[in-house]
């Protein structure tokens, strides 16, 4: 049987070719294309105009490669090569990306199985968007091509030149330039009025255009020279949209309009940001059985994308935690400053000094506050990911690298995404709506099953509330799975979010230690190690006095700090008047202040973390 494995990133498509090469089975990953690089990566493509082409939205096999000069060595040892050897081993692994953009049918041609991991509706709807000021870049290189005598004289021109120098006009190349020029006049029609529709939109509208033609042969390469020859710089990847749209590929399309604030101008005066995106139908080859792995999307949800039947199968019941997966109610967002983040994750690890090894996922903003950590508290991450990476939702290396994974926030997304998504799924009449967003409250349970209410934030608008679930809720959902709870090797997982995603809530809770509390600590360490002789039942001891000699802050400040640390466990105080010692991991755990590694924790929690280790839906072609 051949089968065909899609995952979100090719660092996860590289772990599962070389497990299955380990067990002696055929098996080969798509690559990446790359014009640069070195090393255990060197670059498989020798062409920049791809690159190029790519960024504008162009398929590079179809603008740059029939003319490239380095085609035949592409062909012997490049890109080319790679991917049609990778066509004939068993087991295909690729990236969603590479699905999104060649088709789910074109890829699986031939294989019997395909299995899709993680969400896959980005995959089956895959996503297209450009904005104002690159419609306004296509339009000039249109208008150039139907106005400029340079252009025109070369859909004019069919006459070829034989191999004895006749020259003879070519009736093919004749109408292949006017089914061109055509579709290039449809376009300047298509953008034009899109370029209207957003300059009008006050709101979000659906988007749609009822004259749709073929793609005409040649045409992507002939608009990428256009490009090249016009001098026009882009942003996104327009063509992407405009073709697709022409071509009538698009299944779904709104002008998505949100209200932006100019950092420190005035909240009365917000400016519109507006893009328009559409989404294509990528479905799953009828001849080939599809599983798709998730443990967030539902079977109704597929079903409605797919328009065929879906199975569930998922099997019944709830497996038992193994390990412990718990909750704490704060609400970290994007605009947490670095600063108190790091007095959040100080906080956390000191009250958890047991795990040596931790592991981190949290918002992009803040992974260089975890760079920036002291020592002490660096050394133990040995792992951290954002949100939207890959690693966060599909990398099988978190609990062989971690006691414990910490998921720092919660990864809300602006009404405009919650709006497009809306439109990805087909809800359109509910992405033009305008809901509110204020404070909600979810009923919880604590570890030891009390009742708790917490207080949150959503969305009012039944489909808006949904649909941030989908968005949100899953992501926090997946970044726990990668603690595979279930399995004795699985790690510990700690979620600091006010978002319910169904985890009990932790009773302990945790304090801030703030940059002055960690400096007096990390004082009174160096310290201690600096004098010992100074020493009563084998611990040395440091006065109030000394520390502040060696600090910036008041006697008064340090003797605060030094009572927090103390009510904390992390120092101990030697006689009223003698001075204070730092506690080390083991005096922890003999005065049981924390839990040794192992003990408690292995609670039976509802099983959230772990349901992507099971098959959530199969859909059946």
């Amino acid at each position: 049987m051949k089968a065909l494995l899609v995952y979100p990133t090719h660092e996860n498509c590289l772990e599962v070719v070389k497990t299955y090469l380990e067990k002696g089975i055929s098996a080969a990953a798509y690559p990446a294309r790359l014009t640069s690089g070195e090393g255990a990566t060197p670059p498989n493509c020798w062409n920049h105009d791809a690159d190029l082409a790519e960024r504008m939205g162009f398929s590079v096999l179809m603008t740059v490669c029939p003319s490239c000069r380095m085609k035949p060595q592409c062909k012997r040892s490049g890109y080319l090569h790679q991917t049609q050897s990778v066509a004939q081993a068993k087991v295909v692994v690729c990236t969603q990306q590479r699905v999104a953009h060649t088709g789910l049918r074109q890829l699986s041609s031939g294989r019997d199985y395909v299995s899709i991991h993680e969400n896959p509706i980005n995959l089956l709807r895959p996503g297209l968007e450009t904005t104002h000021a690159d419609l306004v870049q296509v339009k000039l290189v249109l208008d150039r091509m139907l106005n400029d005598p340079q252009f025109l004289d070369w859909f004019a021109e069919h006459l070829r030149r034989d191999d004895e120098g006749h020259v003879y006009a070519d009736s093919e190349l004749a109408i292949r330039k006017e089914r061109q020029l055509e579709f290039t006049r449809l376009l300047a029609d298509l953008v034009d009025g899109l370029v209207t529709t957003l300059q009008l939109a006050e709101r979000t509208v659906p988007w749609n255009t009822d004259e749709h033609r073929k793609v005409p042969v040649g045409m992507e390469r002939t608009l990428f020279y256009a490009c090249q020859f016009s001098g026009i710089v882009m942003a996104g990847q327009p063509w992407r949209f405009v073709l697709s749209a022409a071509s009538g590929e698009i299944e779904s399309a709104a002008v998505i309009v949100a209200e932006r604030y100019i950092a420190g101008g005035s909240r009365e005066k917000p400016f519109l940001d507006k893009r328009v995106v559409g989404y294509r139908n990528n479905p799953p080859n009828p001849k080939s059985v599809t599983w798709f792995n998730d443990a967030t999307t539902t079977a109704e949800r597929l079903q409605s994308i797919l328009g065929c039947p879906v199975q569930d199968r998922t099997p019944a019941g709830r497996i038992e935690m193994l390990q412990k997966a718990v909750q704490i109610t704060r609400d970290i967002t994007r605009r947490t400053s670095a600063g108190m983040f790091q007095n959040i994750l100080r906080g956390v690890l000191s009250d958890r000094q047991q795990f040596e090894r931790v592991g981190i996922i949290c918002h992009s903003a803040h992974v260089p506050a975890i760079e920036s950590l002291e020592p002490n508290y660096k050394r133990r991450i040995t792992k951290f990911a954002y949100f939207g990476s890959g690693d966060d939702r599909s990398s099988n290396d978190w609990y062989k690298q971690c006691d414990l994974i910490i998921v720092a926030g919660t990864p809300r997304l602006p009404p405009a995404a919650i709006a497009a998504y809306l439109v990805q799924v087909g809800d359109i009449a509910a992405a033009c709506n305008q809901p509110t967003w204020k404070t909600i409250h979810w009923d919880g349970r604590t570890e030891s099953g009390e009742p708790v209410r917490v207080r949150s934030s959503g969305y009012q608008d039944e489909a808006w509330r949904r649909a941030h679930c989908d968005l949100v809720r899953a992501a926090i959902v997946q970044a726990i799975g990668r603690g595979r709870g279930i399995l004795e090797t699985g790690c510990e997982v700690l979620v600091l979010s006010n978002e319910e995603c169904g985890l009990a809530v932790s009773q302990t809770g945790f304090e801030l230690l703030n940059a002055s509390a960690v400096h007096v600590l990390n004082v009174l360490r160096k310290l201690t190690m600096e004098t010992p002789n100074n020493n009563i039942l084998g611990k040395t001891i440091v006065s109030t006095s000394e520390i502040v000699l060696h600090t910036t802050l008041s006697l008064v400040r340090v003797r605060e700090i030094l009572r927090h640390l103390e009510r904390r466990g992390l120092v101990t105080k030697v006689g009223e008047r003698r001075g204070w010692t730092p506690v080390t991991t083991r005096d922890i755990s003999d005065i049981g202040l924390i839990e040794t590694a192992g003990s408690e924790g292995k609670s039976s929690q509802p099983h959230i973390a772990s349901q992507e280790d099971n098959h959530d839906a199969t859909a059946s072609m």
